[in-house]
């Protein structure tokens, strides 16, 4: 996932999965000849955000890796707070996860540019890695399913590739590494997760899994690489004509939502 020489920024969050990771690369990275830097999105969510900041901060201290910070309201003009309090009075037309996750996943890669990184980490474990294939098919979107691996490549000057080192590890061993390790995150969940439908998911899979079916997620693994060998991996990116960020489309999601919000936001004086 990693070559000598090469700069790797890691997505923290502040959670027991992006601690371990940190933990993990920083103490690696000397025989692998890397270079580590942290990388934190504070999407402004009050009661949970400045909570796992400060222990996203503090571990960072002790492993002495830098960790930069960005926020939506610095790189897009607005919390998600305020996103989710327009998107309210709007009907709820998109839920606060499916604009959370498109502005957060942008947010990192353009953080990631500008520290001129050469690989972008991130803790996505095997549950997650499960319950978004799961999601996938539940919208039909196998397509995209087959673009998410264990190590993406160059397809664009402007998207950093990213590396999933614990993209076949359950969840569940990445918190007893994590516990072995003396890896502490206060227990803080995004108020927003009871819209998510993947929250749903998770605890069925959870609940699957432990009535006597504990090689569940394995399986449902083994069915996604089996599955998406038939769709093609590449997506033809262009360039958003807004942001000049990378875009399977004219305009990225993530304009077209700051573009949305932001309206919002104007129009019912949220600002």
């Amino acid at each position: 996932m990693v070559k000598p020489g090469e700069k790797v920024a890691v997505a923290v969050s502040g959670g027991k999965d992006s601690l371990s990771l940190l933990h993990l690369l920083a103490g690696k990275a000397e025989e692998l000849g890397i270079e580590i830097v942290g990388i934190l999105v504070d999407e402004g969510i009050r009661g949970y955000r400045e909570v796992k900041l400060e222990a996203a901060r503090r571990y960072a201290d002790k492993l002495n890796v830098e960790l930069v910070v960005n926020s939506f309201k610095g790189i897009f003009g607005f919390t998600l707070d305020e996103a989710v309090q327009a998107l309210l009075l709007d009907g709820f037309r998109y839920k606060p996860c499916t604009v959370c996750g498109v502005l957060r996943r942008y947010a990192l890669n353009q953080i990631a540019l500008d520290l001129g990184v050469d690989k972008l980490a991130t803790a996505h474990n095997l549950d997650d890695e499960v319950q978004a294939f799961l999601l996938n098919a539940l919208q039909s979107n196998l397509s995209v399913a087959a673009r998410e691996g264990p190590l993406s490549e160059k397809v664009h000057m402007k998207l950093v590739p990213r590396i999933k080192p614990f993209y076949f590890v359950p969840e569940k061993e990445v918190m007893i590494y994590a516990l072995l390790n003396g890896i502490e995150s206060p227990f803080v969940e995004c108020p927003y997760i009871v819209y998510s439908l993947r929250h749903v998911l998770r605890k069925w899979l959870n609940q699957t899994a432990s009535n006597n079916n504990p090689s569940l997620k394995h399986r449902i693994m083994f069915l996604k690489t089996k599955l998406t060998k038939h769709f093609t991996r590449q997506t033809e990116f262009k360039t958003c004509k807004i942001c000049g960020m990378p875009s399977s489309r004219d305009t990225c999601k993530a304009c077209e939502f700051k573009n949305y919000v932001t309206s919002l936001l104007e129009r019912d004086k949220l600002f």
